[in-house]
């Protein structure tokens, strides 16, 4: 079976172009551009990994799905929220870039990774399936600048 990763890139883009922004947006100027990239992540040979660009995956496929944020204003754009949504064929693997992750189980509230829980009264990590996003906290982007954020995850087996 394959998946057209196009249907997360649709939700990926949406969500960190225009949800993920906690800095003003004037109607016709939006300062913050996102760009989406998804990889095929292969681990060859010596443990080096090796990014694919790909549009098609099967289950069990790592892929890094990476966003490139500029910002092309004049302005400095502070205390930004970037947002990477995890659609549901896919689990997070707990690598990221930058390390300084938040994740959530709903893609509203925010903790730092990893989350954890109580459950039978003890102190327990989320499992990394229930992850449903990831989200970077940036205090400036300076005009002109630029910040890259990236995350690996795996396609899930059919059911």
């Amino acid at each position: 079976m394959f998946t057209q990763v196009q249907k997360g890139i649709c939700l990926v883009f949406l969500s960190s172009s225009v949800l993920g922004m906690s800095s003003s947006v004037y109607a016709n100027d939006v300062p913050l551009k996102a760009e989406m990239k998804v990889f095929q992540v292969d681990a060859g040979k010596k443990n080096k990994k090796e990014l694919k660009a790909t549009d098609q995956v099967k289950p069990k496929d790592v892929l890094e799905y990476r966003v490139d944020y500029s910002n092309v204003s004049s302005n400095s754009l502070k205390n930004l929220k970037l947002n990477l949504p995890l659609p549901e064929f896919v689990t997070y693997t707990g690598q990221s870039a930058p390390k300084d992750t938040y994740a959530s189980l709903d893609g509203k509230s925010f903790a730092k990774a990893p989350l954890t829980r109580i459950e039978n009264g003890k102190k327990v990590n989320v499992p990394l399936r229930e992850y449903r996003a990831l989200q970077w906290n940036v205090n400036e982007l300076k005009p002109k600048q630029k910040i890259s954020v990236s995350a690996q995850v795996r396609v899930n087996a059919s059911e």
